[in-house]
């Protein structure tokens, strides 16, 4: 990894620059208001966990959040990253891969079953990179939207 980035878990004053970086990757402006108040659960909950990568300048190019249940099916603990971004202008310089290092090094020292994440079909890289960072491919994810 470069060495002009550091990796940090996330504060209550780093939403503006995740919620633009959301917004980057979704291609969309989110409700600001909604994302403000699913930020402040997401750092409040005991299961949650949420880092993020900063480059010389403190400025957030980078995050990653993983929430973490108890499944029956699995008998513990699995967590489930539910966003990794970077931006595009800092991409492959492998902050990506130090922030799911930072997931792993912090649950190592749990009794944590598995990590799991969803991708959409259409991020072709994204699948790419999870193999190379020894995800596999094991389940097909269904939706109902409302």
């Amino acid at each position: 990894m470069d060495p002009n980035y550091t990796i940090r878990q996330a504060k209550l004053d780093d939403e503006k620059a995740v919620l633009e970086l959301v917004n980057e990757l979704e291609n969309r402006e989110s409700d600001p208001q909604i994302f403000s108040q699913i930020w402040a659960e997401y750092l409040g909950h005991l299961h949650t966990h949420v880092w993020v990568a900063e480059n010389m300048e403190n400025q957030v190019v980078g995050f990653l959040s993983v929430v973490g249940q108890n499944l029956l099916h699995h008998e513990g603990m699995v967590y489930e990253i539910q966003e990794l971004m970077v931006t595009a202008s800092c991409q492959g310089k492998g902050l990506g891969r130090k922030l799911i290092e930072a997931l792993k090094n912090e649950l190592n020292e749990k009794d944590v079953k598995s990590i799991e994440v969803t991708s959409n079909k259409r991020r072709k890289e994204a699948h790419a990179f999870y193999e190379a960072m020894g995800f596999t491919n094991s389940h097909e994810k269904f939706t109902i939207y409302f």
